[in-house]
């Protein structure tokens, strides 16, 4: 209940903690909107009414950048690292393996 909590109402928060089950519901949440995003994107036409769909991708992917950015900043926080290392999410590769590395790393006391 405590993670649901999270997720609804600190979904854009940058200066909480997020444990790994609380980024993994985000890390799970975002590659699932993707998905959508790209189904969407691969059925544009552009001679009728599926044009919409490249707004619906474009929304769809700013929906999910914001809280997966905060998501991984808490998560960062809640390692006691510095929350800057969230640049390696733009980088293409190395942003994959970033995403695992926190969804494996245990918290140092």
């Amino acid at each position: 209940m405590k993670h649901l909590k999270n997720i609804l109402f600190l979904y854009s928060s940058f200066s909480q903690k997020s444990g790994r089950v609380e980024y993994a519901i985000y890390c799970s949440g975002t590659i699932f909107m993707s998905w959508i995003a790209l189904d969407l994107h691969r059925n544009i036409n552009l001679d009728n009414e599926k044009i919409l769909n490249i707004f619906y991708t474009c929304l769809i992917i700013l929906m999910t950048f914001v809280p997966m950015q905060a998501a991984t900043t808490r998560r960062l926080r809640d390692l006691n690292a510095n929350p800057t290392f969230v640049v390696f999410n733009f980088i293409p590769i190395l942003n994959i393996a970033f995403t695992i590395f926190l969804l494996f790393a245990k918290k140092k006391y």
